[in-house]
């Protein structure tokens, strides 16, 4: 079941109060209409679950077909209204209509109003082939973007059994399944040229890459990357450490870095394994301390008294107050596995100790929110932050704007332009 649905305990709550409401009838919520089946009513969210609406018992009511669809309707006004008002911030003429009949037939034609009936095969299969048709293509994550107006991607288990099958049935040729001996050499050789070098952690679809499995059934001569990388790509192979040149690495990292721990250890990073460290250092403490790194000890020697004692010396009888849960560990002594594993939990932790945190991560953003918290940031005079800092500054991260806008810089734009044309006019 999808977010988007209502459960069937929620299905039944909402069926029992609709007829204890009207004496024993099940009656539209709008138009007061009987309905005797289920399959002439609707579940519907009160508040569009496009625009943040939850599927919870309290945003349940039932409405007989008729009055779904005059809601659908509003909903598609909804967005041409928004369309227009884009249009008018950015100087654009608009015509005195509420509505734009060429942009009502181009939303009619790519299913735009996506209704939460069941739909037959035919309408997805149009709704689809509208979305390919702009796009080249379709992935699981553009069913989850309420800007795309396509429908559940229940449907595609339904009509089609999984996404792949899917994109057969419409002409999309999966990269993957043309690889041979001489397209992975072409792919490879071309990401190096264009990267510079390349490691295991770039062999992902993302990058037009085949994957290292993939890579060697296709070459059963080499044994593993670092066999790949030195003897089919000529290039330099895994380092050879001793603990001189570890050390000296180390520090190299260390100027732009606050710590090293064990998941910086990696090749990208020109640092060696885990495996190496514990060869030439006995453990991940021992190589901390020698490198001048801040040091997190291992979980079961630390108790909560020790953690407490801890944060008495983090606060220094100054108030419990913390800018957020990334630059708390920063600073803090214990590492946030050992935080997690004392208490249950960062949120937990906080409570118990009486912190208080100024930028927490929401779980959930309506886009209501995402736009308030965008328009509050560009208000304050500050400039479009970068995409990886987005979730540190207390902002949606960009997954979440992208589940609304095309691009996740586009809200920023949109509120920049239009506060700049408030102060240009003041």
């Amino acid at each position: 079941m999808s977010a988007r649905d209502f459960s069937d305990s929620i299905k039944l709550v909402v069926i029992k109060e609709n007829l204890e409401k009207n004496n024993g009838n099940i009656l539209c919520e709008i138009c007061g209409k009987k309905v005797s089946s289920i399959s002439e009513c609707h579940f519907d969210h009160i508040y569009p679950y496009a625009k943040g609406g939850k599927s919870t018992h309290s945003n349940c009511q039932i409405l007989c077909n008729d009055c779904n669809l005059k809601k659908n309707d509003k909903y598609i006004e909804d967005y041409l209204l928004d369309k227009q008002a884009k249009d008018f911030l950015f100087g654009k003429n608009i015509s005195n209509n509420n509505v734009d009949k060429e942009f009502i037939l181009t939303a009619e034609n790519e299913n735009f109003e996506i209704k939460d009936k069941n739909i037959t095969k035919e309408e997805f299969d149009r709704c689809i082939q509208g979305f390919i048709d702009r796009k080249g293509d379709i992935h699981k994550v553009d069913f989850s973007r309420e800007y795309n107006h396509l429908p559940s991607i229940h449907y595609v288990r339904v009509f089609y059994g999984d996404l792949n099958t899917l994109k057969k049935s419409f002409g999309i040729i999966d990269k993957s399944l043309n690889w041979n001996r001489e397209t992975i050499i072409f792919a490879l050789s071309e990401y190096i040229e264009k990267n510079g070098n390349i490691f295991q952690s770039d062999l992902i679809k993302k990058n037009g890459l085949p994957s290292l499995p993939c890579i060697l059934s296709y070459y059963p001569e080499y044994k593993n990357f670092t066999d790949i990388k030195t003897n089919l790509l000529n290039l330099e192979g895994v380092k050879s450490w001793n603990k001189e040149n570890i050390i000296e690495a180390s520090k190299e990292f260390l100027k732009t870095h606050d710590t090293i721990t064990q998941k910086d250890l990696k090749a990208v990073n020109n640092l060696p394994t885990l495996k190496v460290i514990t060869r030439y250092f006995g453990n991940m403490s021992n190589y901390q301390k020698e490198i001048g790194s801040k040091v997190f000890l291992k979980n079961e020697f630390i108790s909560k008294e020790e953690i407490k004692e801890e944060l008495e010396k983090y606060f220094d009888n100054k108030d419990r107050i913390i800018e957020s849960q990334d630059s708390f560990f920063k600073k803090f002594k214990y590492s946030p596995s050992t935080i997690f594993k004392r208490y249950g939990g960062f949120e937990k932790f906080v409570k118990e100790e009486g912190i208080k945190v100024l930028k927490t991560k929401k779980a959930r953003y309506s886009k209501r929110e995402v736009d308030d918290a965008i328009s509050d940031w560009i208000k304050d005079g500050k400039e479009v932050p970068n995409s990886k800092e987005l979730s540190k500054l207390g902002l949606p991260s960009m997954s979440v704007i992208m589940k609304y806008y095309e691009n996740w810089k586009e809200p920023f734009f949109i509120y920049k332009k239009m506060f700049d044309e408030i102060n240009r006019r003041k």
